[in-house]
């Protein structure tokens, strides 16, 4: 060994990483490097943050290796540059690990994420036949493979997705320990103590803007609501004030699972809710230590929580018709009206954005789509194309990231017979902002088959019209449950022909669309979809049905909430935002 490694490794295992650095430094330098030092460079600039030059350390390393060596220090190099924004290279890495050599379930996932990341759509549709069918064989390898909310954003097929096995998070539920969680003795409160489990409390985040107004609407009469948060402190930074009034908030964050489940535990809750499901830093682990005798899934993950023990999945009867029954394994509870909360009173519905003020003309037709790109699946892109066509004066309004991203697509529509200008590409902006731009466009558009959530009720909030089509999945089906929940069960297309002929037609009649506009704006404090206190208590309807099956001692079972009488009149709250 030599003495310059001997060095390194020793401020390496002293863990003073950037001396380590300084010291690797003219040997990095040399035309031939020791695939050690290259490794020992890697790992100190992750750990310093470099990430950028973690993924080059990694590539070069890879070039020196042989075999699955080589696989894994690209793929390596692949998901360091994409955390370090280098998404060129990361594909570039990923590319290269997927297909440079035998397979590699860590490389093809990989791979697969960033096609979605970067809009390589011709890549995805030759890559999507392939593995649809090894899922469709039940092939064990390729079912475990893929996260499930990445499998939503291109497989509607529920036989499927619910087989779908890679679990983040922990280990999959057992019927033991399911049957272990029912049969532990509980003693039930008169005031029913219900607790969410979530990592989104921030009133800028999307979950957060649909539940936000239940939080504030529970009934503290009648139930005891609990908060148990574990959002990382870079989400909370950016709340706005609304965090701090949500009542019943605990921390959980810090803790362990075993420490967690103690603190769970000593609110007797009779129902704990998640709020995650398969999406983001779920702490599944957590959820199957069993904390409740009843416990729920909602709102997090368009889906069966595969794995995660929950006795209910709460949907709607467009979301979860009695054909979705075989496809999860927890007992469907369906609101009445639609799933989807949604908060009247913090919701920004600041004045309209000018087209000038956002770079669009002002004659065209402006088909929008906010979707994150994720969505956008080749069905997609041609299904907008059409779309398109059909309606010459317009242009496609979409928010998309800078670079390789809209060049993919940008040349994807231009193989469609798209002309590059008709497509205009915007960035992020702050929620009023988004709600006030919004409003510029004349007619919104889904994405297939996992359409928009938390995007399509922004958009009606907003006053636009959005065109879906009927769906053979939750998320598939997400905005026309919205858009029944608001009266406008007349922009739900049955296929595709007939999503593009009603595009057609209400460009082509102005005065058609402007009727639609203006049901929506009276709509909107008078229909389901808004009003936050009628689905609270739907909600918390949901939650006493299941409560009377507990306290009797009786199995988890289907659950249809009945619905309150129709409100009569106006709901705007009066201290609104």
């Amino acid at each position: 060994m030599s003495k310059t490694l001997q060095s390194a490794l020793k401020s390496y295992k002293s863990g003073n990483y950037r001396k380590t650095l300084i010291e690797l430094a003219p040997a990095l330098r040399a035309p031939s490097v020791p695939v050690e030092f290259l490794l020992i460079a890697a790992q100190c600039c992750t750990r310093t943050e470099k990430l950028a030059e973690a993924a080059r350390y990694y590539a070069r390393a890879a070039e020196l290796k042989q075999g699955r060596d080589v696989l894994l220090l690209r793929t390596l190099a692949a998901r360091t540059a994409m955390q370090a924004g280098d998404m060129e290279t990361a594909l570039t890495n990923a590319r290269l690990a997927a297909r440079g050599g035998p397979f590699d379930p860590e490389a093809e996932s990989t791979y697969r994420r960033l096609q979605r990341m970067m809009l390589c759509l011709p890549e995805m549709e030759a890559e999507q036949d392939a593995f649809l069918a090894r899922l469709q064989a039940g092939d064990p390898v390729y079912l475990g493979l893929e996260a499930p909310m990445e499998n939503i954003m291109w497989c509607d097929d529920e036989a499927i997705t619910s087989r779908v096995t890679f679990i983040s998070g922990g280990e999959a539920f057992t019927p033991q320990s399911q049957a272990q969680r029912r049969a532990l003795p509980h003693v039930w409160n008169d005031k029913l103590r219900i607790g969410y489990l979530s990592n989104d409390y921030c009133d800028q985040h999307a979950t957060m803007m649909l539940f936000q107004g239940v939080i504030f609407a529970h009934d503290p009469e009648k139930y005891e609501v609990y908060h148990f948060c574990h959002t990382p402190a870079d989400v909370i930074s950016a709340d706005m004030g609304n965090r701090q009034a949500y009542p019943g908030l605990i921390p959980i964050g810090h803790l362990d699972d075993e420490t967690a489940e103690a603190r769970i535990r000593a609110c007797n809750i009779d129902i704990l809710v998640d709020l995650k499901g398969h999406s983001k830093d779920t702490r599944t682990s957590l959820i199957n230590r069993g904390l409740a005798p009843v416990q729920v899934s909602w709102l997090g993950f368009p889906g069966s929580g595969t794995g995660i023990d929950c006795d209910y999945f709460i949907g709607d009867a467009i979301v979860t018709p009695d054909g979705s029954k075989p496809f999860y394994h927890e007992k469907l509870c369906r609101l009445p009206e639609t799933y989807q909360p949604n908060d009247n009173r913090f919701r920004a519905l600041p004045p309209p954005a000018s087209r000038a003020s956002l770079g669009l003309p002002e004659t065209a037709f402006v088909l929008a789509s906010f979707n994150t790109v994720r969505k956008i699946t080749p069905e997609t892109a041609r299904l907008w194309a059409r779309v398109l066509q059909a309606i010459p004066d317009s242009i496609l309004w979409m928010i998309c990231e800078e670079g390789q991203p809209r060049r993919n697509f940008t040349a994807y529509m231009q193989g469609l017979g798209i002309d590059p200008a008709r497509i205009v590409f915007t960035g992020r902006a702050s929620h009023a902002a988004h709600m006030a731009r919004l409003q510029a466009a004349d007619l919104g558009l889904d994405t297939f088959p996992c359409n928009g959530h938390t995007t399509t009720s922004d958009k009606l909030w907003a006053g636009l019209p959005v065109v879906t089509k009927k769906g053979r999945s939750f998320a598939s089906r997400v905005s026309e449950s919205l858009l029944g929940a608001l009266g406008l069960s007349e922009l739900v297309a049955e296929d595709e022909d007939g999503l593009v002929a009603l595009c057609r037609a209400l460009a082509e009649d102005r005065s058609r669309l402007a009727v639609i506009r203006e049901k929506i704006a009276a709509n909107r404090f008078t229909h389901p979809l808004f009003d936050t206190e009628r689905f609270t208590r739907h909600l918390e309807r949901a939650y006493e049905m299941m409560a009377e099956r507990g306290r009797a001692g009786l199995a988890p079972d289907h659950i249809d909430v009945p619905p309150l009488p129709p409100r009569d009149g106006s709901f705007e709250p009066a201290d609104r935002n």
